[in-house]
């Protein structure tokens, strides 16, 4: 696995300035998605208390402030959406012609046995489903980890007990993951088996080989069906998981919130802090999870 990784990585190096920027442009959203709370919880605990022609005066430069920083956050999006996505294109390019440079070199005993509906799929849907990964992988597991971490050292500032009912249930949930993830890593495994297997299958006109060609189709069609089942099942099992802990979150901090209020331990517009910021890390919770996803799809392709 670390020498398929290695090699997957050195296709990043023709396009090291792109995505370079395009992990400066990540980490810019992700700052721009942490902040916004934190103004949220500066005007109901503090401006809201000022004279009104302060509290006005220091609206309109928090206004300006915030203009400024969701044209940062869409300039990053675009540029995320873009140049990454032409990057990744790039990618799949130099994947294409690298690998057709290598089918043009195989002896004619290897294309007596190939079948061409598998090779069809290593040049086309492997491929694509490769640089999607490349693409968007990285950006996701920036993302996230910058919300999440950065989400929990300001949470942690903000109140030390309702941080740790926030965060009690991620350790568990990862283990969660982390148990699901070689099985549905095994699973859509079989699915790119056997969709080539259906892809080499040849379509036979005639009154020799039609029955014949049917039943292999056929047979071939059952198998995909049932690989699909299987990587759907493990699929649903790990969506449906980390959907009640990411849920789980939400209930933790609002009973341990009801419970820190009524002992003084914390204010309103703390617990309203937290709630906004359940979103920031929820959010890349959700993405880790459909990057798992991704994760399979793609380096099965390339294995």
């Amino acid at each position: 696995m670390n020498q398929n990784l290695k090699k997957m990585i050195s296709y990043y190096k023709p396009y090291r300035a792109v995505f370079a920027a395009d992990m400066l442009f990540a980490t810019l959203s992700a700052a721009v998605a942490l902040t916004i709370p934190l103004v949220v919880r500066y005007v109901t605990s503090t401006l809201i208390y000022q004279q009104p022609q302060m509290m006005l005066r220091k609206l309109f430069l928090i206004g300006i402030g915030l203009f400024v920083l969701l044209a940062l956050d869409c300039y990053s999006r675009f540029f995320i959406g873009n140049y990454g996505h032409v990057m990744g294109a790039k990618m799949e390019y130099d994947m294409r012609a690298e690998l057709f440079g290598h089918l043009q070199k195989l002896s004619f005993s290897f294309y007596d046995d190939a079948k061409v509906g598998q090779l069809m799929s290593r040049v086309t849907a492997d491929l694509f489903d490769i640089t999607e990964l490349l693409h968007h992988g990285p950006e996701n597991i920036i993302l996230s980890v910058l919300k999440i971490v950065g989400a929990f050292v300001i949470l942690l500032n903000i109140n030390g007990w309702l941080a740790l009912a926030a965060f009690a249930v991620l350790p568990v949930m990862f283990v969660f993951a982390f148990a699901l993830n070689k099985r549905m890593r095994r699973a859509f495994q079989q699915n790119r088996i056997k969709i080539a297997e259906i892809n080499g299958i040849r379509v036979v006109k005639s009154f020799a080989n039609e029955a014949i060609e049917n039943e292999k189709f056929r047979h071939g069609n059952d198998g995909f069906l049932a690989a699909k089942k299987n990587s759907y099942h493990y699929m649903g099992s790990f969506q449906a998981g980390v959907g009640v802990f990411t849920t789980l979150i939400q209930v933790n901090v609002i009973l341990a919130g009801g419970v820190l209020i009524a002992k003084g331990m914390v204010t309103v517009n703390d617990l309203v802090t937290f709630l906004l910021y359940i979103g920031v890390f929820t959010d890349p919770i959700r993405t880790l999870v459909d990057f798992t996803e991704q994760f399979q799809n793609g380096y099965t392709g390339f294995e």
